[in-house]
């Protein structure tokens, strides 16, 4: 089959005033209307702020912009032409994929909840990338995520929602709980990208012994020995201070090179030459030390972008989830990290949001960038 390549639509809107939501969403909707007056999915993401009027303002972007399905989340900021926190704003991305493209993943609390209508598309559409938002606070998140990962063979990419007002999600309606989303079938090109963050240091190791989450030996060396030379620690007086940025990764098995999990040093014995993760460690497990700063965050990123936008080819539109811990937290105020975007993709529209956590293979993460690139 040919590929399919959607016409695209953006809006953005933002305000000072939360009770001005409706003139907000009329806004958001008259520009996609415009844009795009055949568009038929929408994904759209507010900040927190507008959280307890999310089902009004789904009703409203639905009516005036025409668009029908529609999918999204609450952030404690928006990513669109620039990044907005701590105020009432809208991020929009419309597409005018036909209906055979597509479908609404509705509210999954369970495994194993896939309506058999959705099972009977996915048999004939074999998507390829399923964009989900989550609730944070659901204790069966990943065996969700991995059970609807296996009944669709998609990709899984989105993240999970935040803000202290609300956790809504949007699937043709506003919910909560559980994860729910869309899957696009193959034909749409689309490229993804996951970006950890951090740089790697050095060559990968073997756990030669370890207990519940220590690392006693590296390599058969003392592992403090072995952080403190991939984190060039001459002196150890510099161990907190190299600790604050130096990670340990341990790679996903048959998974791309860049697909490992980042997790945080939780404690030092130099006396002893132990290290402690919180990650719980068996000897013969892979693992190599990472470094994770605003330097490290932006190299990162841009290689990620550049992967992706030679993936894809031109492209068109994208989605975007960021960590709520980088934004201007890693690479600074004034919209940096969506200016990183910019100068690697153009000037094309991306909308997304700021999360508690991101979602990529159907794997749950943290302190990552995930995207949806569409060509």
């Amino acid at each position: 089959m040919a590929q399919i390549a959607p016409a695209v639509a953006f809006a953005q809107t933002a305000g000072s005033d939360p009770a001005n939501w409706g003139a907000l969403a009329v806004e958001l909707g008259e520009k996609l209307a415009r844009d795009l007056p055949g568009g038929r999915l929408g994904f759209l993401y507010a900040t927190d702020a507008l959280a307890d009027r999310l089902e009004d303002i789904l009703a409203v972007v639905k009516r005036v912009s025409g668009i029908g399905d529609w999918v999204g989340s609450v952030g404690s900021g928006v990513l669109g032409e620039d990044e907005v926190f701590d105020a009432p704003a809208l991020v929009a991305l419309a597409l005018d994929l036909p209906r055979e493209a597509y479908r609404l993943v509705p509210n999954l609390t369970e495994p194993g909840e896939t309506p058999a209508d959705l099972e009977a598309w996915i048999a004939g559409a074999k998507p390829a990338l399923g964009v989900v938002h989550a609730d944070p606070r659901c204790g069966g998140l990943s065996e969700i995520l991995g059970d609807l990962a296996e009944t669709s063979g998609a990709f899984l990419a989105g993240g999970l929602s935040s803000g202290e007002r609300g956790l809504a999600q949007i699937a043709g309606k506003v919910v909560d709980e559980g994860a729910s989303g869309v899957l696009i079938g193959r034909d749409v090109r689309v490229a993804m990208g996951l970006s950890q963050g951090c740089v790697p240091l050095g060559p990968v190791h073997r756990a030669t012994a370890a207990e519940d989450n220590v690392l006693m030996t590296i390599d058969g060396r003392p592992a403090l020995e072995v952080f403190k030379e991939a984190a060039g620690i001459v002196r150890d007086h510099e161990l907190r201070a190299a600790a604050a940025v130096t990670l340990v990764a341990f790679p996903t098995p048959g998974r791309d090179e860049r697909d490992y999990l980042v997790r945080h040093l939780t404690g030092i014995d130099p006396e002893r030459g132990l290290i402690a993760v919180g990650h719980a460690v068996e000897p013969g497990d892979r693992l190599f030390f990472v470094r994770r700063d605003a330097a490290a965050a932006r190299r990162d990123l841009e290689t990620m972008l550049a992967r992706a936008k030679a993936a894809v080819g031109r492209p068109k539109a994208g989605l975007y989830f960021s960590c709520l811990a980088r934004g201007p937290n890693m690479f600074g105020p004034g919209s940096a990290e969506r200016a990183i975007l910019r100068d690697s993709l153009g000037n094309i529209p991306i909308a997304g949001m700021f999360c508690n956590g991101e979602i990529s293979n159907a794997r749950l993460y943290g302190y990552t960038g995930v995207l949806a690139l569409f060509g």
